[in-house]
């Protein structure tokens, strides 16, 4: 099912199903963190189990969102790196990047997942409500896949006023090593300062030695601080 959102006292969620697990709760935190009070935790357990669900995973989460959920007794399932990229600097043009990528279509989705979860381990991988989860998460986005007799790879951007997000870049791993990666994300970066963005942001895994350089490659750089993600038993 779709993400639906959830409200307690001025604390805003957005709860679904986990991976399509009907008994595993996927929850992204929608509002401040000073908005999770240990009342507002309890009950949100509360109505997770009222929903049928036995666990609960957080979408990532940062520093002061992390120490609210590990107080209410979660424990971080995984961290994730951030780095940034100034865009005010110039993006390095694409040659013919039109007749190289496409606009995603839903007629893709089936080979999309295919790619997604090749590319990721699967705790990692998106199911079709991801997919809609991250084409939705910002005002506007942008859905692109490689252009050719089979979609390779594919990515999604987002952009909210001067923020820019890569929200999601996946290559099958039989044809990684061909430029897709870096051919999505100076598309990405392109749209984004095309349409205002100042800052674009991305997350990974801190083992993903490929995804790291692809990103710093492309003028990326380390944030300090690391992303979250949370697991607690309901039960």
């Amino acid at each position: 099912m779709a993400l639906t959102p959830l409200s307690i006292g001025s604390a805003r969620f957005r709860v679904g199903a986990w991976q399509g697990a009907a008994d595993v709760a996927y929850l992204a935190v929608a509002s401040a963190a000073a908005t999770m009070a240990p009342w507002v935790l309890a009950a949100l357990r509360d109505r997770l189990r009222d929903q049928g669900y036995r666990a609960v995973v957080t979408a990532a989460v940062g520093s002061r969102e992390r120490d609210a959920l590990i107080g209410d007794g979660f424990n971080v399932r995984s961290e994730l790196v951030t780095l940034s990229r100034d865009l005010e600097t110039e993006v390095p043009r694409l040659v013919n990047a039109r007749g190289r990528t496409r606009r995603g279509r839903w007629r893709d989705l089936d080979v999309v997942l295919q790619v997604d979860a090749a590319a990721f381990d699967p705790f990692w991988r998106l199911d079709a409500d991801g997919i809609h989860e991250a084409r939705t998460a910002t005002p506007s986005s942008r859905w692109r896949v490689n252009r050719g007799t089979e979609v390779q790879a594919y990515s999604i951007t987002g952009r909210a006023r001067s923020q820019g997000y890569v929200q999601r870049l996946a290559v099958a791993a039989r044809s990684q090593g061909r430029g897709l990666g870096t051919l999505l994300v100076l598309d990405a970066l392109t749209w984004l300062r095309r349409g205002g963005a100042r800052t674009a942001l991305v997350n990974t895994q801190p083992d993903n030695q490929r995804a790291l350089d692809l990103y710093q490659r492309c003028g990326f750089c380390m944030a300090p601080d690391r992303l979250a993600v949370l697991y607690r038993s309901l039960r």
